[in-house]
């Protein structure tokens, strides 16, 4: 019985070894990735809900000989990295290394490479250690933009005037004015309308006949007035033109007579 307990101890140790690894580890992190102690490459495990990325018999150099001696053979350590949900953030824009996700981009506050594990939540992490972080989109809306009303073709009976109508975007980004899009990109229902009737009144129309004779005695009037000022000033010129002649024919002679003796005098 003795023996059979002796024998079973081994086995009990290489279970529990991972687990003691685990607590013997590294300081774990609030968030990130770490590199656990030596485990075993079959049993080993990270803490409660880590994920293991990658295994390294020398944490890819970044273990300390003095905090973490060397493995024992068949032992590892394992890169464990706490998932979590990223933090709304405003500076994903300059990284390169971000994933587009249609309404935001998920990035690395260090701009290094995410690991996105699942795609609804957005839960992943940063193999660097860096916070998952996230940038929301600035929001685009779409809006009809109806242009001024044309002349109407007809001034009665009947016409139809047009204008110009035209889908645009726009963004949240005050900054941003708004751009023209497809008319795909608007509801077909809220769309004003390109054209419309006018003047649909009769020509005949006793209003209308006023409406339109004002203008045209207003024009007559001053068609009038001219002619009477032309007249008079053509009547008063040939009135001064005759009495000048008159005055001429009448005192001609003598006139011409006393200038010249007053000459010689």
């Amino acid at each position: 019985m003795a023996a059979a307990a002796a024998a079973a101890l081994p086995r009990l140790g290489a279970l529990l070894l991972p687990f003691l690894a685990v607590a013997a580890c590294l300081d774990v992190p609030s968030h990130g990735c770490y590199w656990t102690g030596c485990q075993s490459k079959w049993f080993g495990v990270c803490a409660a809900r880590h994920f293991l990325d990658s295994e390294s018999d020398d944490c890819d150099g970044l273990c300390m000989v003095s905090k973490s001696p060397p493995c024992l053979p068949l032992h590892t350590h394992f890169y464990c990295c706490k998932p979590g949900i990223p933090k709304v953030t405003n500076k994903c824009g300059h990284c390169k290394s971000k994933l587009d996700f249609g309404k935001e981009f998920i990035c690395c506050s260090d701009c290094s490479d995410p690991t996105i594990m699942d795609k609804n939540t957005k839960l992943g992490y940063c193999k660097s250690g860096a916070n998952l972080t996230m940038q929301l989109k600035p929001q685009e809306t779409f809006h009809w933009v109806a242009g001024p009303w044309m002349i109407c073709s007809s001034p009665c009976d009947g016409g139809v005037r047009y204008r110009d109508v035209a889908c645009y975007g726009s963004l949240d980004d005050s900054t941003i004015k708004h751009y023209p899009v497809d008319d795909a990109s608007c509801s077909a229902d809220e769309m004003p309308a390109r054209q419309e009737a006018c003047n649909q009144h009769s020509c005949s129309d006793p209003e209308m006949t006023q409406s339109m004779n004002p203008k045209r005695s207003g024009m007559s009037g001053w068609l009038v007035a001219l002619v009477v000022v032309l007249g008079l000033g053509a009547i008063g010129g040939i009135a001064f033109i005759s009495y000048t002649y008159y005055r001429r024919r009448s005192s001609g002679p003598s006139g011409f007579v006393y200038v010249m003796m007053e000459a010689y005098s």
